[in-house]
Protein backbone atom coordinates (compact mmCIF):
# COMPACT_ATOMS: atom_id res chain seq x y z
CA UNK A 1 0.00 0.00 0.00
CA UNK A 2 1.48 3.66 -0.77
CA UNK A 3 0.64 6.27 2.06
CA UNK A 4 0.68 9.94 1.81
CA UNK A 5 0.89 11.65 4.89
CA UNK A 6 -0.69 14.39 5.33
CA UNK A 7 -0.07 15.36 8.90
CA UNK A 8 4.03 16.09 9.32
CA UNK A 9 6.63 18.88 11.05
CA UNK A 10 9.83 19.66 11.19
CA UNK A 11 11.52 22.02 13.65
CA UNK A 12 11.42 21.84 17.17
CA UNK A 13 8.57 22.42 20.04
CA UNK A 14 9.50 24.69 22.47
CA UNK A 15 7.06 22.39 25.22
CA UNK A 16 8.46 19.13 24.99
CA UNK A 17 11.84 17.55 22.91
CA UNK A 18 10.95 15.84 19.84
CA UNK A 19 14.95 14.77 19.41
CA UNK A 20 16.80 16.10 15.92
CA UNK A 21 13.60 17.13 13.74
CA UNK A 22 15.66 17.90 10.50
CA UNK A 23 14.14 16.68 6.72
CA UNK A 24 16.75 13.78 6.87
CA UNK A 25 15.55 12.33 10.26
CA UNK A 26 12.04 12.57 9.26
CA UNK A 27 12.34 10.66 6.43
CA UNK A 28 14.41 8.08 7.93
CA UNK A 29 10.93 7.63 10.46
CA UNK A 30 8.69 7.67 7.53
CA UNK A 31 11.11 5.22 5.82
CA UNK A 32 11.28 2.52 8.92
CA UNK A 33 7.09 2.79 9.24
CA UNK A 34 6.82 2.26 5.18
CA UNK A 35 5.49 5.71 4.56
CA UNK A 36 6.90 7.44 1.38
CA UNK A 37 5.37 11.49 1.40
CA UNK A 38 4.41 13.46 3.76
CA UNK A 39 3.59 17.26 3.78
CA UNK A 40 4.88 19.22 5.93
CA UNK A 41 5.13 22.20 8.11
CA UNK A 42 7.58 24.23 10.11
CA UNK A 43 6.31 23.42 14.08
CA UNK A 44 7.59 26.85 14.88
CA UNK A 45 5.46 28.73 13.02
CA UNK A 46 2.19 27.83 15.16
CA UNK A 47 3.99 30.68 18.02
CA UNK A 48 5.60 32.64 15.81
CA UNK A 49 4.12 36.19 15.54
CA UNK A 50 5.08 36.27 12.00
CA UNK A 51 4.76 33.12 10.23
CA UNK A 52 6.98 34.26 6.95
CA UNK A 53 10.03 33.63 7.91
CA UNK A 54 9.52 29.70 9.20
CA UNK A 55 7.88 29.35 5.65
CA UNK A 56 10.94 31.06 3.78
CA UNK A 57 13.16 28.14 5.98
CA UNK A 58 10.98 25.43 5.44
CA UNK A 59 11.82 26.08 1.61
CA UNK A 60 15.33 26.13 2.36
CA UNK A 61 15.43 22.67 4.30
CA UNK A 62 13.45 21.32 1.74
CA UNK A 63 16.25 21.45 -1.28
CA UNK A 64 16.69 17.99 -1.96
CA UNK A 65 14.04 16.41 -0.37
CA UNK A 66 11.44 17.47 -2.36
CA UNK A 67 10.70 13.86 -3.63
CA UNK A 68 9.82 13.02 -0.43
CA UNK A 69 8.43 16.01 1.39
CA UNK A 70 5.86 18.51 0.16
CA UNK A 71 5.97 22.00 1.74
CA UNK A 72 2.88 23.71 3.46
CA UNK A 73 2.41 26.92 3.98
CA UNK A 74 1.63 28.50 7.68
CA UNK A 75 -0.65 31.07 7.22
CA UNK A 76 -1.76 33.61 10.31
CA UNK A 77 -5.32 35.14 8.83
CA UNK A 78 -5.24 37.92 11.86
CA UNK A 79 -2.03 39.22 10.33
CA UNK A 80 -2.22 41.85 7.77
CA UNK A 81 0.22 40.66 5.10
CA UNK A 82 -1.33 37.11 4.78
CA UNK A 83 -2.26 37.63 1.12
CA UNK A 84 0.85 38.49 0.79
CA UNK A 85 2.60 35.34 2.54
CA UNK A 86 -0.12 33.40 0.78
CA UNK A 87 1.15 34.74 -2.71
CA UNK A 88 4.67 34.36 -1.50
CA UNK A 89 4.47 30.83 -0.60
CA UNK A 90 1.88 29.65 -3.60
CA UNK A 91 3.39 31.05 -6.27
CA UNK A 92 7.29 31.56 -5.54
CA UNK A 93 7.97 29.18 -2.92
CA UNK A 94 5.68 26.08 -4.26
CA UNK A 95 3.58 25.16 -1.06
CA UNK A 96 0.75 22.99 -2.25
CA UNK A 97 -1.47 23.86 0.97
CA UNK A 98 -2.29 26.32 4.34
CA UNK A 99 -1.90 25.35 7.81
CA UNK A 100 -4.36 27.68 9.84
CA UNK A 101 -4.27 27.52 13.84
CA UNK A 102 -7.13 29.92 15.17
CA UNK A 103 -6.97 28.46 18.45
CA UNK A 104 -3.04 29.84 18.59
CA UNK A 105 -3.53 32.90 16.72
CA UNK A 106 -6.58 34.39 18.24
CA UNK A 107 -8.67 34.83 15.50
CA UNK A 108 -12.62 32.75 15.07
CA UNK A 109 -12.29 29.93 12.84
CA UNK A 110 -15.51 30.62 11.63
CA UNK A 111 -15.03 34.23 11.14
CA UNK A 112 -14.16 36.86 8.42
CA UNK A 113 -10.52 36.55 9.27
CA UNK A 114 -11.06 32.75 8.24
CA UNK A 115 -13.35 33.03 5.23
CA UNK A 116 -11.13 35.10 3.33
CA UNK A 117 -8.13 32.88 3.84
CA UNK A 118 -10.30 29.54 3.14
CA UNK A 119 -11.93 31.42 0.30
CA UNK A 120 -8.23 33.04 -1.29
CA UNK A 121 -6.75 29.18 -0.90
CA UNK A 122 -10.14 27.80 -2.80
CA UNK A 123 -9.66 30.21 -5.01
CA UNK A 124 -5.72 28.48 -5.53
CA UNK A 125 -6.82 24.89 -5.35
CA UNK A 126 -5.10 24.91 -1.96
CA UNK A 127 -6.41 22.45 0.67
CA UNK A 128 -6.87 24.09 4.54
CA UNK A 129 -5.56 22.56 7.31
CA UNK A 130 -6.63 23.29 10.78
CA UNK A 131 -5.24 20.87 13.35
CA UNK A 132 -7.97 20.14 16.12
CA UNK A 133 -5.30 20.22 18.66
CA UNK A 134 -0.71 20.24 18.85
CA UNK A 135 -1.24 17.81 22.23
CA UNK A 136 -3.28 16.75 24.54
CA UNK A 137 -4.58 19.73 26.88
CA UNK A 138 -4.17 17.37 29.61
CA UNK A 139 -0.41 17.84 29.34
CA UNK A 140 -0.02 20.94 28.19
CA UNK A 141 2.90 23.12 29.26
CA UNK A 142 1.57 26.29 30.90
CA UNK A 143 2.72 28.64 28.30
CA UNK A 144 0.84 26.72 26.01
CA UNK A 145 -2.43 27.96 25.59
CA UNK A 146 -3.81 24.49 24.97
CA UNK A 147 -7.10 25.35 23.46
CA UNK A 148 -8.88 22.66 20.88
CA UNK A 149 -10.14 24.25 17.59
CA UNK A 150 -14.02 24.88 17.77
CA UNK A 151 -15.51 22.16 15.76
CA UNK A 152 -18.94 23.98 16.13
CA UNK A 153 -16.96 26.96 14.12
CA UNK A 154 -15.44 24.68 11.54
CA UNK A 155 -18.63 23.14 10.39
CA UNK A 156 -19.57 27.07 9.87
CA UNK A 157 -16.81 27.51 8.16
CA UNK A 158 -16.95 25.03 6.09
CA UNK A 159 -20.47 25.69 4.90
CA UNK A 160 -19.65 29.26 4.57
CA UNK A 161 -17.35 28.60 1.86
CA UNK A 162 -18.07 26.67 -1.42
CA UNK A 163 -15.56 25.05 -3.29
CA UNK A 164 -12.77 24.96 -0.07
CA UNK A 165 -11.42 21.75 0.84
CA UNK A 166 -10.85 21.69 4.82
CA UNK A 167 -9.05 18.98 6.63
CA UNK A 168 -8.80 18.49 10.66
CA UNK A 169 -6.04 16.95 11.51
CA UNK A 170 -5.60 15.64 15.14
CA UNK A 171 -9.34 15.25 16.13
CA UNK A 172 -11.76 13.16 17.94
CA UNK A 173 -15.03 12.90 18.28
CA UNK A 174 -15.63 13.85 14.87
CA UNK A 175 -18.84 11.33 14.84
CA UNK A 176 -20.50 13.48 17.89
CA UNK A 177 -19.44 16.70 16.13
CA UNK A 178 -21.74 18.97 14.05
CA UNK A 179 -19.00 18.60 10.87
CA UNK A 180 -20.80 14.93 10.58
CA UNK A 181 -24.08 15.70 12.84
CA UNK A 182 -25.03 18.50 9.94
CA UNK A 183 -25.97 16.62 7.23
CA UNK A 184 -26.44 19.53 5.14
CA UNK A 185 -22.29 19.40 4.62
CA UNK A 186 -21.95 16.02 4.46
CA UNK A 187 -21.03 16.17 0.64
CA UNK A 188 -18.61 19.28 1.08
CA UNK A 189 -14.77 18.49 0.65
CA UNK A 190 -13.69 18.25 4.84
CA UNK A 191 -11.74 15.63 5.98
CA UNK A 192 -9.99 14.34 9.64
CA UNK A 193 -6.97 12.18 9.29
CA UNK A 194 -6.18 8.53 11.21
CA UNK A 195 -3.52 10.15 13.51
CA UNK A 196 -5.34 10.74 16.47
CA UNK A 197 -8.58 9.00 15.50
CA UNK A 198 -10.00 6.05 17.88
CA UNK A 199 -10.40 2.71 16.03
CA UNK A 200 -12.51 0.48 18.05
CA UNK A 201 -12.08 1.47 21.66
CA UNK A 202 -12.50 5.08 23.44
CA UNK A 203 -10.23 6.92 25.89
CA UNK A 204 -13.37 9.20 26.69
CA UNK A 205 -15.53 8.56 29.45
CA UNK A 206 -18.79 9.66 27.70
CA UNK A 207 -18.28 7.05 24.82
CA UNK A 208 -22.17 8.01 23.80
CA UNK A 209 -20.92 11.27 22.65
CA UNK A 210 -17.48 10.72 20.98
CA UNK A 211 -18.15 7.18 19.64
CA UNK A 212 -15.28 5.67 17.75
CA UNK A 213 -13.98 5.49 14.28
CA UNK A 214 -15.30 1.53 13.12
CA UNK A 215 -19.20 3.40 14.17
CA UNK A 216 -18.20 6.33 12.31
CA UNK A 217 -17.32 4.33 9.28
CA UNK A 218 -20.22 2.28 9.57
CA UNK A 219 -22.64 5.54 9.14
CA UNK A 220 -20.26 6.32 5.80
CA UNK A 221 -18.13 8.43 7.47
CA UNK A 222 -15.25 6.92 5.34
CA UNK A 223 -15.33 9.36 2.66
CA UNK A 224 -14.12 11.69 5.24
CA UNK A 225 -11.21 9.98 6.29
CA UNK A 226 -6.93 10.92 4.94
CA UNK A 227 -3.81 9.22 6.54
CA UNK A 228 -1.93 11.55 8.67
CA UNK A 229 0.56 10.53 11.44
CA UNK A 230 1.28 13.75 13.46
CA UNK A 231 5.31 12.60 13.46
CA UNK A 232 7.21 13.43 15.35
CA UNK A 233 4.91 14.16 17.86
CA UNK A 234 3.21 10.48 17.67
CA UNK A 235 4.97 7.54 16.19
CA UNK A 236 4.05 7.37 12.28
CA UNK A 237 3.52 3.68 12.49
CA UNK A 238 0.41 3.97 14.93
CA UNK A 239 -1.66 5.46 12.12
CA UNK A 240 -0.49 2.30 10.08
CA UNK A 241 -1.60 -0.04 12.50
CA UNK A 242 -5.04 1.93 12.49
CA UNK A 243 -5.12 1.32 8.48
CA UNK A 244 -4.41 -2.35 9.42
CA UNK A 245 -7.77 -2.93 11.32
CA UNK A 246 -10.02 -0.44 9.29
CA UNK A 247 -13.60 -2.15 8.31
CA UNK A 248 -13.21 -0.66 4.69
CA UNK A 249 -12.40 -2.56 1.74
CA UNK A 250 -9.35 -2.10 -0.79
CA UNK A 251 -10.97 0.33 -2.75
CA UNK A 252 -11.88 2.56 0.09
CA UNK A 253 -8.31 1.62 1.84
CA UNK A 254 -6.11 2.88 -1.10
CA UNK A 255 -8.88 6.55 -1.39
CA UNK A 256 -7.61 7.30 2.28
CA UNK A 257 -4.05 6.25 2.52
CA UNK A 258 -2.78 7.79 -0.67
CA UNK A 259 -5.74 8.54 -3.47
CA UNK A 260 -7.43 11.76 -1.73
CA UNK A 261 -4.45 13.07 -0.82
CA UNK A 262 -3.32 12.70 -4.02
CA UNK A 263 -5.38 14.74 -5.31
CA UNK A 264 -5.78 16.80 -2.94
CA UNK A 265 -2.18 18.11 -3.41
CA UNK A 266 -2.33 17.98 -7.03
Amino acid sequence: MKYIDLNAWLGSWPFRALRDNTPDTLTRRLDRAGIGTAAVSRIEAILHRSVQPANERLAEDLEGFTDRLIPMATINAADRNWEGDLRRCHEDLGMKGARLFPQYHEFAVDGPEARKVVSACAERGLPVFMPHRIEDVRQRHWMDPGRMLDLNGAANLIAAVSGATVVIPNARGIAGSALWQRREIRDRDWYFDLSLAEVHYSLSLNVNQLGDLANFIDEGGADHLVFGTHAPFSYPSAARVKCAVLPVDEETLEEICYKRADRMLN
